[in-house]
């Protein structure tokens, strides 16, 4: 009777404590895919990214003056997408037209910044806006940027995806229709699955 007694009160206390492990289980789903996951308080100069790494929570200014907090973009976003040119770079300006027609078509689900780490003035950079007949946003960043994401040549394309994660590096000009939409098309779509991607190809 007492063994009886016994392997009812174990039974008992093993399902108890498997209903507890499947509820922290599906607590740290959620959590983990908390679409505001970034690293608060990050310093980009002592920073560096990789793919797979989770992305700092930087503030960002463009040369009209318009503020952007990366938290507050992914809070109404479902992806950051960083590109890095400078106003001399013949590639950068091929392909921002491709970048500024799928900005314009994805403008409610991905935010585009274009960083400048290079050139020192505002002005050119307003300047370069108007003759390239760009709206999307750009900004005059410093030179961590580059260090931060080891940037070996421009143009440069990050994606940051709606969990906060470096999910995609490209470098080289992207001048063939299609190809930025198709990016922007699958960090966007609503059953996103978390993926590094390392190429164009693997969205295809």
């Amino acid at each position: 009777m007492k063994n009886k007694i016994f392997k009812l009160f174990i039974t008992s206390f093993l399902c108890v404590c498997l209903v507890l492990l499947t509820a922290c289980g599906a607590d740290e789903i959620v959590e983990n895919k908390d679409t505001n996951v970034l690293i608060g308080d990050s310093v980009l100069s002592e920073s560096s990214y990789s793919l797979g790494d989770k992305m700092g929570d930087y503030t960002v200014t463009d040369v009209n003056g318009n503020e952007y907090v990366f938290s507050e973009l992914l809070k109404s976003k479902k992806a950051i997408v960083l590109n890095f040119w400078y106003v001399n770079c013949g590639p950068c300006q091929m392909e921002f037209p491709y970048l500024q027609a799928a900005a314009d078509k994805y403008s409610d689900d991905v935010a585009v910044l274009a960083i400048n780490p290079t050139d020192d003035k505002e002005n050119d950079i307003q300047k370069y806006a108007v003759q390239n007949e760009l709206s999307l946003p750009l900004i005059k960043g410093d030179l961590a940027w580059n260090t931060a994401f080891s940037i070996r040549g421009f143009p440069t394309t990050v994606v940051i995806d709606r969990y906060g994660t470096v999910a995609f590096s490209h470098m080289g000009a992207v001048i063939e229709e299609g190809v930025f939409e198709s990016l922007f098309a699958y960090f966007s779509a609503d059953d996103y699955t978390q993926k590094i991607v390392e190429s164009f190809e693997d969205i295809k």
